[in-house]
């Protein structure tokens, strides 16, 4: 897959570098010049590359803070699939009446942003700083689940391929209206378990 990374941080270089190894073709690309990034695509194994360059690849992922994402032209030109990384935090990103009070998901703002039906939550709820050691692609069972949620079953069926290629198991919430869950302030945020004990999360008893 030919994959456009916005968002050069820590969430960006994780996943880049998950990709790459999977066999994925990437370009990373943040706000800043595209010369600041050479050397760190370089030792991701990716291509830097302009936003409009990102925007331009088969998937593009949303990796950088939730309110970033309205500085992003609105919709993408070649109408990609698009994987939404992002998190919301109050505190960083403003209070949005919507989120809080649960009237929409996160990313059915984002889908909103971009007029995309093809918008995926995903990657968003495992913390950077462990998600590569988690990865077991060699490893078919007993994997760390990935929640995931879309509108468009076959971009879901992609998202989910690109899941389990880099090493986790594909973890289904539906569409992008029941992905409260995946959200900062849902259930399944920060839980780092297999498919079994996020469904136990998701049905205390």
């Amino acid at each position: 897959m030919k994959i456009g990374m916005i968002g050069s941080g820590n969430v960006g270089q994780v996943l880049t570098q998950l990709f790459v190894q999977a066999g994925n073709e990437v370009v990373i690309a943040h706000r800043g010049s595209v010369d600041a990034l050479e050397d760190l695509a370089r030792v991701l194994g990716a291509e830097a590359g302009t936003v409009e360059q990102a925007e331009a690849q088969e998937i593009v992922v949303l990796a950088v803070p939730f309110l970033a994402i309205k500085a992003l032209p609105e919709p993408l030109a070649q109408d990609p699939i698009i994987i939404d990384a992002t998190n919301y935090f109050p505190d960083r990103d403003a209070w949005i009446a919507e989120i809080e009070r649960h009237k929409k998901t996160t990313s059915q703002i984002v889908a909103e942003h971009f007029q995309s039906s093809k918008v995926v939550k995903a990657f968003n709820t495992i913390g950077m700083t462990v998600l590569a050691r988690l990865a077991q692609p060699e490893q078919p069972v007993d994997r760390i689940a990935v929640p995931y949620a879309g509108d468009d079953e076959q971009a879901k069926k992609v998202v989910a391929s690109l899941i389990w290629t880099i090493g986790f198991e594909p973890f289904d919430l539906g569409g992008l209206a029941t992905s409260f869950p995946a959200q900062a302030d849902g259930p399944l945020f920060l839980v780092n378990e297999t498919a079994p004990v996020l469904r136990q999360h998701l049905n205390p008893e």
